[in-house]
């Protein structure tokens, strides 16, 4: 980052005692306690949004969260005479959550449960443009997207070992993902996405230990930038499915972990199967399958079929999960 745009603080109503640097960012000890400064990238209306969401959060004092913080005339983002943008949040000293400490795995699971007893658009109107996450439009862009990758790979001549691999694996991800979205599609939510819309719901959307930190007391949640409507299940689903594929898909410890969740926010029956339905379809493959059909073709790493190797082997793993824990769910 710029050492000149440590001259931005200046427009903020706070007091900087100390400045230090942290990754790509500014750390600041201040009158009104810790605050970072980083460049900032995306859209200026999301901060607005995450402002609004985060001050229900902050006020209901659940966890700590990395709010924006507006200068003197009210701006989240200022900018450097080089035109580079930046934004000042709130921030907190902790340590990251360890995806392989049951204890800390659990604090992070209430944290996120408190967090989404909070975190709901606290006015009559959401903003302009801003709508619902919908996962079955999702899925069928993404089923979409598996199948012109999938004609591509049929197509493309002199295919590499990694190429004759996925396409090998393909129709059994492909399948799933087809009778995923087809049982989904079966199912009636209506009454689910409408108490979404009802109680504006959001999420983190990115809820995962490198965005927990464990505090003294406390836990803080940040890094908001993926912030969506929808429902707590997809945190919930996105954060279990990380931390399940580092302990091979374990009930035991899924057990727990929702048990956690639930002692906070108890899950409906349909909360539940929608749960199930994230956490089913095949994300890792369709991953995996993106990521190679947008790289260079010219090229093709190792990395690409040990990851493809860890799919295949952890989905086995998966549905034994799911039908351990779901077992009512699965045909």
């Amino acid at each position: 980052m710029n050492d000149r745009a440590v001259s931005l603080l200046e427009n903020y109503d706070f007091t900087v005692l100390r400045t230090y640097k942290g990754r790509g960012a500014i750390l600041c000890e201040t009158d009104r306690g810790l605050k970072i400064m980083k460049e900032y990238k995306a859209p200026a209306a999301k901060l607005a949004l995450m402002d609004a969401l985060l001050g229900n959060v902050k006020e209901m004092a659940l966890v700590d969260v990395d709010a924006p913080v507006a200068d003197r005339e009210g701006n989240f983002i200022c900018r450097d005479r080089d035109g580079i943008s930046y934004v000042v949040k709130d921030y907190f000293e902790g340590r990251e959550c360890s995806p392989r400490d049951t204890e800390d795995l659990r604090k992070c699971f209430r944290a996120m449960a408190l967090l989404h007893t909070g975190l709901f658009y606290p006015r009559e109107k959401t903003p302009e443009g801003l709508v619902r996450f919908d996962p079955e439009g999702e899925f069928a862009r993404q089923n979409a997207l598996l199948r012109k990758i999938r004609k591509y790979l049929r197509e493309r001549g002199n295919k590499t070992a990694f190429e004759l691999a996925l396409l090998g694996e393909y129709k059994r991800f492909e399948d799933l993902a087809e009778k995923t979205l087809t049982r989904l599609k079966q199912e009636d939510f209506t009454s689910f996405y409408e108490k979404v819309e009802r109680e504006k719901s959001f999420i983190h959307g990115d809820c995962q230990y490198h965005n927990m930190l464990l505090e003294k007391d406390k836990m803080a949640v940040i890094n908001f930038e993926k912030c969506r409507w929808d429902s707590p299940v997809g945190d919930l689903a996105n954060f279990l499915r990380k931390v399940l594929e580092k302990c091979r898909w374990d009930p035991a410890t899924g057990r727990i972990l929702l048990d956690e969740y639930e002692a906070v926010n108890p899950l409906s029956d349909s909360g539940k199967r929608q749960l199930f339905y994230r956490l089913a379809y095949p994300e890792k493959f369709r991953k995996v399958a993106n990521s190679y059909y947008n790289s260079n073709k010219a090229f093709q790493s190792q990395v690409y079929m040990e990851k493809l190797g860890q799919i295949c082997l952890l989905e086995e793993d998966k549905e034994k999960f799911l039908r351990k824990i779901f077992h009512d769910m699965i045909e």
